[in-house]
């Protein structure tokens, strides 16, 4: 398959890399990585982000390559990367419509959710890999290009960022020799350790200490959940993307099977991103109860609700129908109806 996907980028002149609302550190990561690999061979590339790059990751080399908006006619090829849902692209039915021109449409992904592969030419799809920069670093490889400083930073952030800094049990032998291979290349670790896991604003941590007081465990599920409101954002002077890596802050507590951070969006719905590290708990099948995607250790979901005060604490309140989810989700614990 790999070759496969290297022929079609080495046969097109002209490249659009597409990658996922709201990105992190992988997403960003391997679309530059092959960004870069691309422009060596001489290709013409065009970077797609519905979202604008959030400030934790803008120490990418070639960052502001990115643009929030393109049109589809004129490329060769189309390339999504670390996307499991074409809706997450933010243009799904761009996307739809350059498929049906029956031109090639290449799918890299690592996530267990993934319509795409209902729409693209070719899917290099690999549900066991810790994250798509570690299906990217052999595709560079197979194009035969130069693997600089550049490229080596791009993927070592992907893979930084989708082991929680190399600390999740997806971790694996095969990640940890191609961070060796990277930092052999002149990735930059410590600067990514610096921009990804160390660099917290004073609104970030007011936005943390918010989430970290309102902590619960729920003994039925052996879930720790958190909540932060819409107005908890505004208060702080802070945004969504200050939140990230709080979740995974919530799952270090001792003998929960997983962790939960619910965030109110301002459109009435609310986010919800989950977090495990059993191997027997997979929360991207839970994700998927509400519409939502990501990998067996990490996912999200979102749905229509709101955040309500009770004289115990927070609630959300949604119109969520409990007969249809095959677990066990007290009223008084998680959910209002």
């Amino acid at each position: 398959m790999i070759e496969t996907v290297a022929r079609t980028l080495l046969a097109g002149e002209h490249h659009l890399l597409v990658t996922h609302e709201h990105p992190d550190g992988d997403a960003l990561g391997s679309t530059l990585a092959l960004a870069h690999s691309l422009e060596q061979l001489g290709k013409r590339v065009t970077l797609f982000c519905i979202d604008e790059i959030p400030e934790a990751f803008r120490f990418l080399p070639r960052a502001e390559w990115f643009r929030r908006d393109c049109i589809l006619g004129n490329f060769d090829v189309v390339t999504i990367i670390d996307c499991g849902d074409v809706k997450r692209t933010g243009i799904a039915e761009r996307i739809k419509s350059f498929a049906l021109g029956r031109r090639q449409l290449i799918n890299i992904d690592h996530h267990q959710r993934n319509d795409l592969h209902k729409l693209a030419t070719i899917n290099y799809v690999d549900y066991e890999a810790s994250s798509a920069a570690e299906l990217v670093l052999p595709l560079v490889q197979q194009l035969g290009v130069k693997i600089d400083s550049a490229i080596a930073t791009c993927l070592l952030t992907g893979l930084y960022n989708d082991t929680g800094g190399f600390k999740h049990s997806n971790t694996s032998p095969a990640v940890l020799r191609q961070a060796s291979t990277l930092l052999s290349a002149g990735a930059r670790l410590k600067l990514i350790r610096q921009h990804v896991s160390s660099h917290k604003s004073i609104q970030a941590l007011r936005l943390w200490g918010i989430a970290l007081s309102r902590i619960q465990y729920h003994e039925t599920l052996q879930l720790v959940s958190s909540l932060i409101r819409h107005e908890d954002l505004l208060e702080c002077d802070a945004t969504q993307e200050d939140l990230a890596g709080c979740v995974n802050l919530l799952n270090s507590v001792p003998g929960a099977r997983a962790a939960m951070l619910i965030v109110e969006l301002p459109d009435g719905r609310i986010k919800a991103s989950v977090r495990t590290e059993q191997d027997e708990v997979d929360v991207a099948q839970l994700a998927q109860l509400f519409g939502g995607g990501g990998i067996r250790k990490a996912a999200g979901f979102s749905f229509e609700g709101r955040c309500v005060e009770t004289v115990d604490g927070w609630r959300i309140q949604t119109t969520i129908d409990r007969s249809t989810l095959p677990f066990p989700l007290p009223q008084s614990e998680f959910l209002t109806a």
